[in-house]
């Protein structure tokens, strides 16, 4: 698992292959923008609701090797599990490298993380 400050950091983050009027510059960093899907830290009051809730995956799930391994593929690759999901490729199609993903992973898992408080 990655660092749970920097998955937080790109959780929040909600630029990167926006459509509309003015198109966003994908050679900057990109985010995962996991809020406009999902709820993770009950603080954050904005958030979708197109994705499940995140909120206590980490307790609910737990943070085990087959739990890890599981919440890397469903963000590298959600199609792999859910093949008419909405949620993007992250890995598959570059939009987040492993050690972002690595990050995310430690943000939703992690139990000191706001995610599972």
């Amino acid at each position: 698992m990655g660092v749970g400050k920097r998955g937080e950091a790109l959780a929040k983050e909600g630029s990167g292959f926006r459509l509309g009027p003015k198109v966003d510059d994908n050679s900057k960093k990109l985010g995962g923008n996991c809020y406009a899907c999902h709820q993770m830290d009950l603080k954050v009051p904005a958030h979708g609701t197109l994705g499940p809730s995140l909120t206590g995956l980490g307790k609910i799930r737990g943070n085990t090797p087959d739990t890890q391994k599981y919440v890397y593929e469903v963000i590298y690759n959600a199609h792999a599990y859910f093949p008419c999901t909405n949620m993007p490729r992250f890995g598959a199609n570059g939009f987040l490298t492993r050690d972002q993903i690595a990050d995310l992973m430690a943000y939703v898992l992690d139990p000191e993380s706001p995610v599972n408080k």
